[in-house]
C-alpha cells in the first residue's frame, strides 16, 4: 500500500515536471526574437503604411507608445484625426522616401520625406497631396505582454516631427 501511494506521488510529480517544462517550452518559443533594430524599424515601417493605406487606424497605433506625441497630437486625438481623414478622403496612398536610420542606446531616430496622396469624394477629380517633407520619428524600447504572461522587448513610436509644416497637422 505504501509503495502504490509512492507510485502515485512519483507519477503525479513527473507529469508536474513535465507540465511545467511544456509551459517554460512554450513561452520560449512564442517569445518574439530579439530583430536587428534596422531591420525591424524597417518591417514597423512597411507595416505601419500598409495599415494607412488599409484605412486600418488598429494596425497603426499599435506601433505608437502610450506617451507619443505628434504636432501637438496625443494616441487618443490621432486616432480621431486619422478617422475623420479616413472619412473624407478615397484612395490613399503614403509615399516615403529612404529611410535614413540611427540607432543610439535605448532610442532609434528615422528621417524620411513622407507624402500622403488622396481623391477628394466631395470635389470633382481633386486630388489632395499633403507633403510633409522630411519628418523625423523617434522610437524607443519598451516592455511588451504577449498573451499576459510573455514579456519581451520591442520598439514603439514616441514623437513624430515635422519641422517643414507650421502650426496644426492638417490630416
Amino acid at each position: 500500500m505504501v509503495s502504490m501511494n509512492r507510485t502515485k506521488l512519483a507519477i503525479g510529480l513527473g507529469i508536474a515536471v513535465a507540465l511545467l517544462i511544456g509551459v517554460r517550452i512554450f513561452i520560449l518559443s512564442a517569445t518574439p526574437k530579439e530583430v536587428d533594430p534596422r531591420t525591424r524599424i524597417q518591417q514597423m515601417f512597411a507595416e505601419g503604411k500598409q495599415a494607412f493605406e488599409n484605412e486600418d487606424i488598429d494596425g497603426m497605433l499599435q506601433f505608437l507608445a502610450d506617451e507619443f506625441s505628434f504636432g501637438g497630437m496625443n494616441k487618443q486625438q490621432l486616432r480621431y484625426r486619422l478617422a475623420q481623414f479616413f472619412n473624407q478622403s478615397e484612395n490613399i496612398r503614403a509615399e516615403l522616401g529612404e529611410l535614413q536610420i540611427e540607432v543610439f542606446a535605448g532610442r532609434i531616430i528615422v528621417r524620411t520625406t513622407v507624402r500622403v496622396v488622396s481623391r477628394d469624394p466631395q470635389a470633382s477629380g481633386g486630388i489632395n497631396t499633403l507633403d510633409f517633407g522630411v519628418v523625423e520619428f523617434e522610437f524607443r524600447k519598451f516592455p511588451q505582454r504577449k498573451w499576459l504572461i510573455i514579456q519581451y522587448e520591442d520598439w514603439r513610436l514616441v514623437r513624430i516631427e515635422a519641422p517643414q509644416m507650421s502650426g496644426e497637422i492638417s490630416l
